[in-house]
């Protein structure tokens, strides 16, 4: 059944020509393309040497979804944004923003008790209204190779232009499965600290970052990268991850032996923060209890306008060919891949299109010992929303048009049409919060197990519209066939200034 679903993505949108977004392999801070570029209040010395830009933005959007065996849902989502950045000196760069939301909803809407474990917290105010607020920030200073990073901020990695498999930062695909009242779904920042050395064409990128799973618990992340930029505009990037902290699972829900996996308090350890040093080394001489990724991604552009991108993620894996062996259930690996053509102008008209296959293996993203390792914070997957046991294969064309004389000087219009299919394992597994127990789960591996298994297509188009920089529009509509039969549309306006 997937497999029909996905010829038919396939044959109703790659007839069309065109690709994506052009997006380099990113190695540190992730940015939002929506966040507003204006600059009318400048604050600045004569000299240009100090430079403060402030902008503020009013967000207003409406969300109409209506799938089958649920009530039709109507969400109201108003927000005051205000963007802060500039420089002190040609070396000191620093960036920050917030967001006041203000939620209504013909749902009802569940109490918070700011525990992580219950998403990005939120101050309910009635029954279908809540308020809820989220902050970031980032500060660099260069010393000639040296770039040292600091902030409360997302970090994305990896070439994937839907689905990274390593870090995602600030991306949030819809997905019909996390549609609920009772949970935020945009990713949150997290607290870090870092460095960047950059000799010719190698930078090496270091953090130490600090993710949460429940208040009062202690969780570490520790990420560091390798980047390789070749001829012919082929970058290469070669990373790890840690991740460990204070268990928060009880003795019945962790029934792996591991003397140390029931409320285990962890410390920082500073081993990792330690340059150029192999982390799954390290984990050894810590004692082998870390939960450690080894991941490749690749981009290559010889070809002017075009790209091919992969993303691997080996997961506590034994070899690299064990990777094909379903017999042990730690065999674990995400992978991303994907092609696109950037900037083809046909007319007066630019189009873009990329087609991406992402494919999520079993327990992958999740660890034996609980949410002190789950590679996640507040309660969303650090990488893809997909999450374990899953697969996507999608496929996108834009198209943008740009009016160049009179009032509507610089005006852009933009067109998107839009394709998936989706598989999602609901088993053991599939979820981040799953915990291996082998009486229960056995030592294999299933791969989308046909019984326990969601199949949908997502066809769908998106207009934007920006007639002026300080006004935007926004729609958005899908339509979901198989396991979700219904629709989803959503319209946004906005004032910058």
């Amino acid at each position: 059944m997937i497999l029909r679903n996905i010829v038919l993505t396939l044959t109703l949108i790659c007839s069309f020509a065109g690709t994506a977004f052009a997006n380099a392999t990113q190695i540190s801070r992730s940015s939002n393309p929506n966040d507003p570029k204006v600059n009318h209040f400048v604050l600045q010395d004569s000299a240009k040497n100090k430079v403060v830009n402030i902008r503020a933005q009013l967000v207003d959007s409406l969300a109409i979804t209506n799938l089958k065996n649920a009530p039709t849902h109507v969400d109201n989502n108003m927000s005051v944004r205000l963007f802060l950045d500039g420089h002190f000196t040609d070396a000191f760069q620093f960036n920050a923003k917030v967001f006041v939301v203000n939620d209504y909803t013909n749902r009802f809407i569940p109490d918070h008790f700011f525990n992580p474990d219950e998403g990005l917290p939120y101050v309910k105010q009635s029954e279908t209204r809540r308020t809820w607020d989220m902050f970031s920030a980032n500060v660099s200073y260069e010393l000639s190779a040296l770039s040292l990073l600091t902030g409360y901020d997302y970090i994305q990695w990896g070439p994937a232009r839907r689905n990274n498999v390593i870090l995602r930062g600030e991306k949030n695909n819809y997905r019909p499965w996390y549609d609920e009242s009772a949970k935020i779904n945009n990713p949150a920042p997290m607290p870090y600290f870092g460095y960047q050395l950059s000799v010719g064409p190698v930078v090496y990128t270091q953090y130490a970052m600090m993710p949460t799973d429940r208040k009062g618990y202690s969780k570490y992340l520790h990420a560091h990268r390798l980047d390789l930029n070749l001829p012919k505009n082929i970058t290469l990037g070669l990373s790890e991850t840690s991740l460990y902290g204070t268990t928060t699972e009880n003795v019945s829900a962790n029934p792996n032996p591991n003397a140390d996996a029931d409320s285990c308090g962890r410390d920082f350890q500073w081993a990792y923060v330690i340059p150029f040093l192999m982390y799954n080394f390290e984990e050894h001489t810590l004692g082998d209890q870390d939960n450690i990724s080894m991941s490749f991604d690749i981009s290559i552009r010889a070809i002017p306008h075009w790209e091919i991108y992969g993303e691997l993620m080996w997961d506590d894996m034994k070899t690299p060919t064990s990777m094909f062996d379903d017999s042990w259930w730690g065999n674990k690996w995400a992978a991303s891949i994907g092609i696109a053509r950037d900037s083809l102008r046909l007319g007066p008209a630019y189009f873009d299109w990329y087609t991406e296959y992402t494919r999520v293996e079993p327990w992958v993203y999740t660890h034996h010992k609980g949410g002190g390792y789950t590679y996640s914070h507040y309660r969303q997957n650090l990488a893809t929303e997909l999450g374990p046991n899953s697969q996507e294969l999608y496929t996108e064309l834009t198209g943008t048009y740009r009016h160049r004389s009179g009032l509507l000087k610089d005006a852009i219009a933009r067109g998107t049409l839009f394709a998936s299919a989706v598989a999602k394992d609901t088993a053991a597994g599939g979820n981040l919060t799953d915990i291996h127990d082998y009486e229960k789960h056995g030592v294999n591996k299933v791969f989308l197990n046909e019984a326990t298994t969601i199949n949908y297509v997502e066809l769908g188009a998106g207009i934007e519209i920006l007639p002026w920089s300080w006004i935007s529009f926004h729609a958005r509509y899908s339509r979901f066939f198989g396991d979700y039969e219904g629709y989803h549309a959503s319209m946004t306006g906005s004032f910058q200034w």
